[in-house]
């Protein structure tokens, strides 16, 4: 028979393992994102439920009766980069393009009202389920919700790339806190500052398990994310980095890039979206260069004419690019992909699979 303490330790680790695994998968998937899925008049939710996601210890979800959703969070890009470069093989010179894109036309509260309303809807999916959900209220009185709470971070999280909002009144913690606002830079202090984000997450998974067992409801933690465009370095690969040309294939429109939903019964298990779903590009109103001014235009002539100085056969192109979103269509349109979305999960946990 197995020492409760030594039984303890082999949860802890299993349970590291699931939030560090977590956190690795961000920067694949930036790379080597799957293909993004229409979301059109021929997309059934209903028909897609059991398909689009990938399910990591799926008895969580059976004869789930009663929930709590303590954290529930969405990451709106602002900003999104990519370059490509080339070699220099042989004779050739080397060549690079670079693209930077920024989401313009939409502030806080058009985020923070997308985020209120798919929150309140995802509440309703799950009553309309036949299950019970227990209030805000209910969860605030928790000494364990009090604790995660204090371990996290206050609604909205802002960088220079992107925001994140929770529901009202709600803080970002654990794994969604660890995930939200990219890297934490290079070197030995940024590495440093990652894994206590991943110790920290680890905590607070043992703190939703302790959560669970006090409240007597399944705890479901909800963390989504939305891109407005998607950038391909066509110079991947041996290839590609042999070519005389750099480019980078860019594709504007609104899209769920990831969701994961983790869920806390007797077990931990997690559904993950597998694939990106991209929506209406009517959202946008229009796409256009960065207005360029005198300054600009005199460093690119400068750089030129060193270059020529130098006999360089290297070349390289920037490009920087403003995308004006339709504030109304866009709350409209994101709000209905990320509701999709829950509508999704809502029928997986209610089949039990």
């Amino acid at each position: 028979m197995n020492h409760p303490t030594t039984s303890r330790r082999c949860f802890q680790r299993v349970l590291a393992a699931i939030v560090f695994g977590a956190l690795l998968p961000l920067t694949a998937l930036a790379k080597d994102a799957p293909e993004p899925i229409t979301v059109d008049a021929q997309f059934k939710p209903a028909e897609q439920a059991g398909k689009l996601f990938s399910v990591a210890e799926g008895r969580a979800l059976k004869g789930v009766t009663k929930v709590a959703v303590p954290l529930f969070s969405v990451e709106f890009v602002i900003a999104d980069s990519e370059r490509a470069d080339t070699s220099g093989f042989a004779s050739a010179g080397r060549a690079s393009a670079a693209v930077y894109y920024k989401l313009k036309g939409l502030e806080e509260a058009d985020f923070q009202a997308i985020t209120t309303a798919l929150y309140q809807r995802f509440l309703t999916e799950l009553k309309d389920a036949g299950l019970e959900v227990l209030t805000q209220d209910q969860l605030a009185a928790s000494p364990t919700y009090k604790k995660l709470a204090a371990s996290g971070v206050p609604s909205p999280i802002k960088s220079n790339a992107a925001m994140t909002l929770s529901a009202p009144g709600m803080a970002i913690y654990g794994v969604n806190k660890a995930q939200t606002g990219g890297s934490n830079g290079p070197g030995l202090f940024g590495a440093l500052a990652q894994m206590g984000s991943g110790f920290s997450a680890v905590s607070a998974a043992m703190d939703t398990v302790t959560l669970q067992q006090e409240l007597g409801a399944t705890v479901i933690e909800v963390q989504m994310k939305v891109n407005f465009v998607q950038l391909t370095n066509n110079n991947k690969g041996f290839f590609g980095r042999i070519s005389n040309t750099a480019s980078v294939e860019s594709k504007v429109r609104p899209m769920v890039g990831s969701a994961t939903f983790n869920v806390q019964s007797g077990t931990r298990g997690s559904l993950t979206l597998s694939n990106p779903l991209a929506l209406d590009g009517a959202a946008f109103s229009e796409v256009r260069k960065k207005p360029t001014t005198a300054g600009d235009v005199a460093g690119a002539v400068a750089v030129g004419l060193l270059r020529l100085a130098l006999n360089s056969k290297d070349s390289s192109s920037s490009d920087e690019m403003e995308v004006l979103a339709d504030p109304a269509k866009y709350r409209d349109i994101v709000g209905s992909g990320l509701g999709t979305v829950t509508q999704m999960f809502v029928q997986r946990l209610k089949a039990g699979e």
